[in-house]
């Protein structure tokens, strides 16, 4: 009961497993928003940011240190004197040895400090809390990216996934009809070279096989990539190309509109302009007073008797002081008054900056329109072509069967087949690498 109770646990373990190596296209974005290596480093930088603003939050909180020393005199310093500075009754010429200090000595105390204003630091922690907002920001970009990465990854491996499919379907078709001119060839209807030019178009055919078998390798690995997932751990794909092209093929309005107000660029921007106009303030702000207070106690003990030095009749007051100190800036030279300037020309370069990405960004959402329509025409225009070569193929080879066509034209009809429906192929990457870059400039990701 035992083992079979392990073998069935065993068996859901495994089933869990290749569960979890499934994805659809919405399933690998929402991993890749969760494991990505980017999205994670975006969100670490938000808590990043947040300690920066505890940090600075703490330079205008009160300050407290405490302080102590001991000294331990080995040797106490002597000084020679004479004794009648002493004793004016003592001799000429007569010294005493006196000695100057005493071999304990500790000293503690404690001072407390606050900065009650600053005008730099005030506008300090409001640049701080606005560099919690940029990070946000970009951590919104991160996932932006990795829905683009990991979306044109996925496409790509499905795409070389239909790209196999169709080369294994001509080569089981371009060996049935191999074999069956190696019949005509032995009953002596067709000649040698009829065989051996089918065989060079399979030969062909699987040298291109054995290429896209590797680049379907890597294409994985990318894309497991892109999501944060093992690169060495085996990944289904659960949608199909069929359902993402439908998918690309629908949904988009006559006249998309953009508002350049929601486009992740415009907002980096304009959070940089937010920090510049912080930069100008504090810049200003250092012609402001400063002003800060402290209180500092200090007390000694000093005794030859290290048992002493906690007896209060040992006790030695260091000072007890209150204090206020007032900073006020008369003139600092030129130099804060340049840094001031700087600060303006930066504000008027960001808002230059911005209204030139405000017209390239709309720019971009009209030509990614322009793309899009084109590359859906194309795609149209692929499928049409690919029915009609499968027609003239498939007639091609009846003909041929029934002896009133040629090898010739058999082959070339096989070779147009494969022009179209590797030009299906490319049209179909374009549709979907156009409706990706679309979504994304109309701020859909």
């Amino acid at each position: 009961m035992n083992y079979f109770r392990l073998l069935v646990l065993c068996t859901l373990i495994s089933v869990s497993a290749r569960a979890q190596s499934a994805f659809t296209l919405q399933q690998a974005i929402d991993y890749a928003l969760k494991n990505g290596y980017s999205v994670q480093n975006a969100a670490t930088d938000i808590e990043i940011a947040r300690k920066r603003v505890a940090e600075i939050r703490g330079i205008g909180i009160p300050q407290l240190s405490a302080e102590g020393g001991y000294q331990n005199f080995l040797q106490v310093p002597v000084s020679v004197i004479e004794a009648n500075a002493f004793n004016p009754m003592a001799p000429p010429g007569e010294f005493l040895r006196l000695p100057f200090g005493v071999q304990h000595n500790l000293s503690i105390g404690y001072t407390a400090s606050w900065l009650a204003f600053s005008g730099e630091y005030l506008v300090g922690l409001q640049a701080s809390k606005a560099y919690v907002d940029v990070s946000k920001t970009n951590l919104r970009k991160s996932e932006i990216d990795v829905k683009e990465s990991v979306t044109r990854a996925y496409n790509t491996v499905l795409i070389l996934y239909e790209n196999k499919r169709i080369l294994n379907e001509n080569i089981a078709s371009l060996d049935n009809s191999i074999n069956q001119t190696s019949a005509f060839f032995t009953e002596g209807f067709v000649e040698e070279l009829d065989v051996d030019r089918l065989k060079l178009l399979r030969k062909n055919l699987s040298t291109t096989l054995s290429t896209l078998e590797q680049q379907t390798l890597l294409a994985e690995k990318l894309l497991k990539f892109n999501m944060g997932f093992d690169v060495n751990t085996a990944i289904t794909l659960s949608d199909s190309m069929k359902d993402l092209v439908a998918a690309a093929a629908l949904g988009v309005d006559a006249e998309p509109k953009f508002d350049v107000r929601n486009n992740i660029d415009y907002l980096l921007l304009d959070k940089g302009l937010s920090m510049q106009k912080l930069e100008l303030k504090r810049q200003k702000a250092n012609f402001l007073p400063t002003l800060s207070t402290y209180y500092s106690w200090k007390e000694n003990r000093i005794t030859n008797d290290f048992d002493l030095l906690f007896d209060p009749l040992f006790r030695v007051p260091g000072g007890t002081i209150l204090g206020v100190n007032l900073n006020v800036p008369i003139f600092k030279g030129l130099s804060q008054r340049a840094r001031v300037q700087q600060a303006k020309l930066n504000i008027t370069k960001t808002e230059i900056t911005q209204k030139q990405a405000t017209q390239g960004l709309e720019l971009q959402a009209a030509q990614s329109f322009t793309g899009y329509r084109a590359a859906l025409d194309n795609y149209k225009n692929s499928q049409e072509t690919v029915t009609l070569a499968e027609k003239i193929r498939d007639r091609s080879r009846i003909k041929y069967q029934e002896g009133v066509g040629s090898s010739i034209e058999l082959l070339q009809a096989e070779n147009d087949l494969l022009s179209a429906q590797s030009a299906y192929i490319n049209a179909v990457q374009q549709l979907l690498d156009a409706r990706v870059t679309l979504d994304k400039n109309l701020n859909k990701f």
